[in-house]
């Protein structure tokens, strides 16, 4: 399994345990909300009883103080009884505002209010006849309204009755609401908890498994260290090898040349130059790999470079080799950035000695430096008029023995631009390269500007 996989699941894993913790808490608020209106309606239920229990206790005064006026004649029992129609009357229009939402209990409410309202109207009627009428007659009227508070006290004891329903429901309602959120709860955390093990194993697993790759490329980056020393000692050795027939070769060449050009036609002297040719480029070549070898191995002494001075001198230093006309190099002030300045110069050397080289057949050779800010890096250009190149084969050019013209049109040991590519990645920078056959080539690179 590759670690982008394992990465993905991991993340998935914490993603799935975020979305589980934020349903739990999702649910708690439900809880809340849900004990918070389960609770609304137990207490509206218990003020509607209690508006009821009114309604029975001021029934009761009502029939206590005209029962007592009627057996005492006494004023003051009217002057109770209208207290208490007056919270008899308060207690039915509570009601009527608490059971705005039940229509069966509006519809007994009616009924109890008009039931109450003949009541007291008999009551009203006995009261201002009672001096008038017989005993007996005053009996069998108050057996009339005796009956009417009863079945008054029957409609509130039916609408009390269907509180007392409606309260087991909601509690009822209410707990199997608390057992499923209870439930729901317990499940959803020990799946977060199951979720979170499985995470803490994984990453404890991940984080064995990156211990031994590190390991491991720690183990291949000795082995790495050790082959590049032994490459480099090999390099060495062979170079050195082959430098003494090679110098043997051109020295034996030159001499034949010197002592024995007299006695050789056009053609043996053609190849003893060849062979000289030959010799100086293959030595040239060996330069450049050894060069190439240590690039990577060698310390940096880093410091700030001024790579307007940089640049100018390596400049001079390309075109004094060069026949005239010479070919204009244009370098205005650069700014400065922090690096190695001889591994620098050598970029320079060889990004102006190749655009030289190339543009050297143009009627009019120019070659122009330049830079740009990006950001927290320094962009540096060198552009010439040369024969260019085909973007095709831009991603060949970096490389080792690459070249897109033969060396009879252009010498060259196909390493420059190689030993550029790798002095500037040691400088945390990056090379790039854009041309058009017939038109010219910019090569460029970026490093760090200066802080």
């Amino acid at each position: 399994m590759t670690d982008e996989t394992m990465d993905r699941k991991t993340l998935i894993g914490f993603v799935v345990s975020v979305g589980l913790l934020v349903l739990v808490s999702a649910v708690a608020i439900l809880a809340v909300r849900g004990y918070r209106n389960t609770n609304r309606w137990v207490s509206h239920t218990h003020e509607v009883i209690g508006e009821l229990e009114g309604m029975t206790a001021s029934l009761a005064q009502t029939e206590a103080a005209w029962r007592g006026f009627l057996a005492t004649g006494d004023s003051i029992y009217l002057e109770e009884r209208a207290a208490a129609l007056s919270r008899q009357h308060g207690h039915l229009h509570s009601l009527g505002r608490l059971t705005v939402d039940n229509a069966w209990q509006q519809q007994r409410l009616r009924d109890l209010q008009e039931r109450l309202e003949q009541r007291t109207a008999r009551v009203d009627d006995l009261i201002a006849q009672a001096q008038h009428l017989p005993a007996a007659q005053q009996g069998l009227r108050a057996q009339q309204i005796r009956q009417a508070t009863l079945d008054a006290n029957a409609r509130i004891g039916e609408m009390e009755g269907e509180e007392n329903r409606l309260l087991d429901s909601r509690r009822g309602a209410d707990d199997r609401w608390a057992v499923g959120l209870i439930v729901t709860f317990v499940v959803l955390l020990l799946t977060v908890t199951a979720v979170l093990t499985w995470l803490c194993l994984r990453v404890r697993t991940e984080m064995r498994a990156r211990t031994r790759q590190a390991a491991a490329l720690g183990r291949a980056n000795s082995n790495l260290e050790t082959a590049n020393r032994e490459l480099e000692s090999f390099s060495y050795s062979v170079s050195h090898d082959l430098r003494s027939p090679l110098r043997a070769i051109d020295g034996y060449s030159l001499m034949l040349q010197e002592d024995y050009s007299e006695q050789l036609d056009e053609t043996g002297r053609r190849y003893i130059q060849t062979i000289r040719n030959g010799s100086q480029r293959m030595g040239a070549l060996i330069d450049d790999l050894l060069t190439f070898s240590r690039l990577s191995r060698q310390s940096l002494n880093r410091q700030t470079v001024d790579m307007t001075t940089l640049a100018r001198r390596a400049a001079a230093e390309v075109l004094e080799g060069q026949p005239n006309p010479k070919p204009a190099v244009n370098i205005p002030e650069l700014p400065a950035v922090p690096g190695d300045p001889a591994l620098l110069r050598q970029v320079w050397t060889n990004l102006i000695s190749n655009a030289v080289k190339y543009s050297s057949k143009s009627a009019t050779p120019e070659v122009h430096v330049r830079a740009a800010a990006e950001g927290r890096l320094v962009r540096f250009e060198v552009q010439d008029n040369g024969v260019g190149f085909d973007m095709r084969y831009a991603d060949k050019l970096f490389g080792v023995f690459q070249r897109l013209h033969s060396i009879d049109e252009y010498p060259g040991t196909g390493v420059g631009l190689a030993i550029v590519q790798r002095i500037v990645a040691r400088h945390e920078g990056a090379v790039t390269a854009r041309g058009e056959r017939g038109k010219g080539a910019t090569f460029g690179f970026t490093l760090p500007a200066q802080v």
